[in-house]
């Protein structure tokens, strides 16, 4: 008897590799949402805001942009970190009619803690990768290079 085509098959690539990617993060990203927020006040998407922040100034809307995120959740993360005291609007080192975000000495204390919790959340899987970490983190960064879809054929 042959599998029946309408029955999906969860060991065959695309949904294995779905399934396996979907799993990975619901369990990290659950152990980093707990920890962070139990010791910092912080969700997973208000510390990459920080951090990216902390990488250079940066306006709202470039860093939706640059996370994939709609503004208006930018907008309650750094609603939060302000409020916290981690980031400031200062004048746009380019661009005098615009304002950039900057870490503040509080926020970059909150980053360095932050991320320390990161690392512990983080490290007893990331160890099981063992030497495959850089190349399993370089395909999850292949993936996300845009590449144009097959035109669907009549």
């Amino acid at each position: 008897m042959s599998p029946d085509p309408h029955s999906p098959d969860l060991t065959r690539q695309p949904l294995r590799f779905l399934a396996a990617y979907w799993t990975a993060w619901q369990g990290l990203s659950g152990q980093v949402q707990a920890a962070l927020a139990r010791e910092h006040d912080l969700d997973l998407r208000a510390f990459l805001i920080l951090s990216h922040v902390q990488a250079g100034p940066h306006t709202p809307s470039d860093l939706a942009r640059t996370l994939d995120l709609p503004r208006y959740e930018v907008a309650r993360a750094l609603r939060h970190l302000e409020g916290a005291g981690a980031v400031a609007h200062v004048p746009h080192p380019t661009d005098a009619r615009r304002r950039a975000l900057h870490v503040t000495p509080a926020g970059a204390q909150l980053w360095g803690a932050a991320m320390q919790t990161l690392q512990r959340a983080t490290q007893p899987a990331l160890d099981r990768l063992g030497p495959q970490l850089d190349a399993v983190t370089s395909g999850l960064e292949t993936l996300i290079t845009p590449t144009p879809l097959p035109e669907a054929t009549a």
